[in-house]
C-alpha cells in the first residue's frame, strides 16, 4: 500500500475472515485507491470500505445457494463501486462449482449481479467496465 500510494497506483486487497483488521490497516495507511477483491463479508462492512472510496469485487460465491451476503451486497451497494471477478482458479460459480474456475465464467457472476440489481447484463457490463477503467486507468483507445 505504501508503494501504491507513492506511485499513485491502485491496489488489490484479498482479505479472508479479517475484514475489521483489514479495514483498520487500510484506514491507517490513509490511501484509498483500490479494490477489496472477492469480497465475502456483509453489507455493513462493504459500506465501510466504500465510504473510504474503495471498490468491491464480486466473484463466484454470489451464485452459490449460501451466497446470501454477496447477493445483498451486490444489490445494495452503489453500482459505481462494483467490480466483477472470477478469482480463478478458485470459487467457481454455479453451474461449474466444484470444477476449476476459468476467466470465461465471469459471465455467471455478471448474470447474478444483473439479476439482483434488476438491470440488463449489457448495461451492467458497461457500468462495471467503466468502473474498472476508473480504478485502473485506460479505456481511452
Amino acid at each position: 500500500m505504501k508503494l501504491a500510494k507513492k506511485l499513485n497506483l491502485p491496489y488489490i486487497i484479498h482479505c479472508r475472515e479479517a475484514y475489521e483488521d483489514c479495514f483498520e490497516i487500510i484506514k491507517n495507511n490513509n490511501y484509498y485507491n483500490g479494490v477489496i477483491h472477492s469480497f465475502s463479508s456483509n453489507l455493513d462492512m462493504a459500506i465501510k470500505f466504500i465510504d473510504l472510496g474503495l471498490y468491491i469485487g464480486i466473484s463466484g460465491p454470489i451464485t452459490f445457494k449460501n451466497g446470501i451476503d454477496q447477493k445483498e451486497v451486490a444489490k445494495s451497494i452503489p453500482i459505481d463501486r462494483i467490480l466483477v471477478e472470477t478469482d480463478a482458479p478458485y470459487l467457481t460459480p454455479v453451474p461449474y462449482r466444484g470444477k476449476r474456475n476459468e476467466p470465461k465464467y465471469v459471465e455467471y457472476v455478471l448474470e447474478e449481479i444483473s439479476f439482483q440489481r434488476k438491470i440488463s447484463k449489457k448495461e451492467l457490463d458497461k457500468i462495471t467496465t467503466l468502473n474498472f477503467y476508473n480504478l485502473f486507468g485506460g479505456g481511452n483507445d
